[in-house]
């Protein structure tokens, strides 16, 4: 250290100028040496993207498409929640710390790291709100006619049925309930996916009872046909499109960042990025297939889009970086606020689809309880922690 006294002899303008120098922000950009561009091998990355993308996404609407096919329905069931702690871990382990990096660069003004730093954190916040009115919305236009204005009512269909159930008891003889597979809790039960075992059983009893079948028919006249695990499939859509743009709204700028990478930075991310899309694309993937056949029947072609879609997204990404790699650069002012600001509103989506509608949904929920039990039920959180832990993992290199 300068002593006191050689600090007290030195000019005035000496000192100013340090202290500006000090004030001064560094450059925004990419700093150091830039590596060789090889076209050919980023080419290469782009059909290997799009391959290993828009397989892991499709394989679990292949096996819900074609059921005769040797894929365990255990495998499916525990990709369905290894596919959720992968949603999680990709918006609190991937998106949001990107999001505070890139806003919070020290080159950019000083309202994004000094006067608001959070700023990422309000805009996933803003995020959450949004897609909170839109579910509102379209919840309150879909259950408009069926229930209006008086939601906090008993339903007609309740009365109906319990006056069905009224005299069906009254006039005809008593017997005692007798069910055709033992209820006692066995392996195969905890291993098997049996969703499908239990919509062909509610629908054995709707037929063999003709009071049932007529409460049926009015329930699917004011609501729509229920999928296998019992849930609206119009909200199973909306929770798939919510997902599929929190994932395609980020995995352009992910292709971008692969395209414009050279060197050992470009092989160890792109290794990273594969799995991260093998994982992510899993996890959608699995909760479009859980759309089949309850809202799209066995010809429709819009479960391949969706998959298509996501694995189109990343090498589109790529496409737009190996044609601009001289002129886009990632660490410029307007690469880190295009990524901070999209990483940020992608987080809030995820955030709110994997917490809120999956979580919550699949374990939390009263009928949750009743169709995840036991051993089931295990596995399943299991599966959960599994997915979140190898995406963090994914993480620390991408």
């Amino acid at each position: 250290m300068i002593p006191r006294d050689d600090l007290a002899s030195l000019p005035l303008d000496a000192l100013l100028a340090e202290l500006e120098r000090r004030d001064e922000k560094p450059a925004c950009g990419t700093r150091g040496k830039q590596g060789s561009y090889n076209t050919g091998i980023h080419v290469f990355a782009l059909f290997l993207i799009l391959a290993l993308s828009t397989l892991a996404c499709s394989f679990p609407v292949i096996a819900r498409r074609f059921p005769k096919l040797p894929i365990p329905h255990r495998l499916l069931f525990l990709s369905r929640h290894f596919g959720t702690g992968v949603l999680i871990a990709t918006a609190f382990i991937h998106l949001l710390p990107t999001a505070f990096i890139s806003m919070t660069d020290p080159c950019l003004p000083n309202f994004w790291n000094k006067d608001y730093p959070p700023m990422a954190g309000f805009i996933a916040m803003v995020a959450v709100f949004v897609v909170v009115s839109i579910e509102m919305f379209f919840a309150t236009r879909g259950a408009g006619h069926t229930h209006g204005s008086e939601w906090d009512r008993p339903e007609p269909v309740q009365e109906e049925q319990a006056r069905g159930l009224s005299l069906h008891h009254l006039n005809t003889p008593v017997t005692p309930y007798t069910d055709n597979s033992p209820r006692v809790p066995t392996d195969y039960d905890d291993d098997d996916d049996i969703e499908a075992l239990d919509s062909l059983a509610d629908e054995s009893a709707t037929l063999n009872h003709p009071h049932r079948r007529k409460i049926s028919e009015h329930e699917n006249h004011l609501e729509p046909t229920r999928s296998s695990d019992g849930q609206d499939p119009k909200k199973l859509f909306l929770q798939c499109l919510l997902l599929e743009a929190g994932i395609l709204f980020h995995s352009v700028f992910i292709g971008m960042a692969v395209s414009v990478a050279t060197g050992t930075q470009f092989a160890v991310l792109l290794i990273a990025i594969c799995f991260h899309q093998t994982f992510e694309g899993f996890a959608l993937g699995s909760r479009i297939a859980a759309l089949i056949p309850a809202l799209f029947d066995a010809s429709s072609p819009k479960p391949w889009l969706m998959a298509l879609a996501y694995g189109a997204t990343t090498p589109i990404g790529q496409a737009i970086g190996i044609w601009m790699h001289g002129l886009y650069d990632p660490a410029s002012k307007v690469g880190l606020l295009m990524v901070g600001i999209t990483n940020a509103i992608s987080s809030g989506l995820l955030l709110f689809a994997g917490l809120v509608q999956l979580i919550a949904e699949d374990f939390l929920s009263d009928r949750s309880y009743e169709t995840l039990k036991g051993r089931r039920r295990i596995e399943a959180s299991f599966a959960v922690l599994l997915g979140g832990l190898l995406m963090a993992v994914v993480g620390a290199f991408a």
